[in-house]
């Protein structure tokens, strides 16, 4: 094996891979609970750890994986299991795509990466439904025909809003539109396609306001209603990687990705330091959103996808289209 054989399984293994992925799903589980419980004037997790209570989220991993794995008699008992294993697959798939800094990225798909990014992606929401299907449960079943609807007034809107970005950029490879926004972010010639795949990203995301398909004084824990153990753990596990990778996807569309001013002079840590800080301060946002809002119902989620994100989105691609072409000649 030779040393770029040996960086490559570093990147796949550690960072930006899977030593990466679920280091950042126990951080943020913690920073969830801690900064909500700071909003609501709590104190949030504090015994189990002696620094601000860091040990509870593993705490609470061992705790799922020695529970009993219940597999109810009526479930369909080979999807019910495989499809927990198969939902983290998907949006670590996704993370693969993202560049953390100059060359830094696991999986380069030549120039097609964000197009490779949104086919993953429609995988995540058929192992949603099937997920709530498998367990054969009226609030499960109930919480998957919520995931259609979310899914259909999330995923067009977002998909619209980065066509902007492409079309503004001239470009579906991630790399390249990341080193286009050094003189300027791309939110702000695209502007209505960021709030557009904002208000979008936190529909595909499913959370509060849009964590429709849980629901929990409606539909208990809605598709993951009957999972257990190890299981359950897996479905949350699946959650945190998809706010994950969307958010990298938004930070690398319009915040410049990677890009900032040198802080050691290497730029392959540089890029990834800077990556982490918009990364937090990102799901920061989300988890003030959550705390801001309540949620909507099933029928208001489809009407504002439907009524106004789509029509805003496709208004974004034809003001993209007359500025850059027209007004700019085709020069960003």
């Amino acid at each position: 094996m030779d040393m770029t054989d040996l960086t490559y399984l570093l990147e796949i293994l550690l960072f930006p891979g899977l030593g990466f992925i679920l280091g950042f799903v126990v951080f943020a589980v913690w920073y969830q609970r801690k900064y909500l419980a700071r909003l609501m004037i709590r104190m949030g997790p504090v015994h189990c750890g002696k620094v601000l209570g860091w040990l509870q989220l593993i705490a609470d991993a061992l705790k799922l994986i020695s529970k009993e794995l219940i597999v109810p008699e009526a479930v369909h008992k080979k999807a019910f299991i495989v499809v927990t294993f198969l939902l983290p697959t998907v949006p670590a798939a996704m993370v693969a795509l993202i560049p953390f800094a100059k060359g830094l990225v696991i999986f380069n798909a030549y120039g097609f990466n964000l197009i490779l990014f949104f086919a993953i992606s429609t995988l995540y929401p058929v192992l949603s439904v099937l997920k709530g299907w498998a367990a054969n449960n009226k609030f499960t079943v109930v919480g998957a025909f919520r995931i259609i609807y979310m899914d259909i007034a999330g995923e067009i809107p977002i998909v619209l809003s980065a066509l902007g970005v492409m079309l503004w950029a001239g470009t579906y490879d991630l790399q390249e539109i990341i080193e286009l926004q050094r003189e300027v972010w791309f939110v702000f010639p695209q502007i209505l396609g960021f709030v557009v795949f904002l208000i979008a990203y936190l529909a595909m995301i499913e959370k509060i306001p849009f964590d429709i398909p849980v629901a929990e004084p409606e539909l208990v824990l809605g598709p993951r209603t009957e999972y257990s153990g190890a299981f359950f753990l897996n479905t949350m596990l699946a959650d945190y990687v998809n706010i994950l990778a969307w958010t990298l996807l938004m930070i690398s569309l319009y915040f410049g990705g990677y890009l900032g001013p040198s802080i050691t002079g290497n730029p392959w840590i540089d890029g990834s330091i800077w990556t982490l800080i918009k990364l937090l301060i990102a799901i920061t946002i989300v988890f003030t959103v959550m705390i801001s809002y309540a949620r909507l119902r099933i029928d208001q989620a489809v009407r504002l996808g439907w009524n106004y994100l789509i029509p805003l989105s496709l208004i974004n691609i034809m003001i993209t289209i007359f500025v850059k072409y027209i007004v700019l000649g085709g020069a960003i």
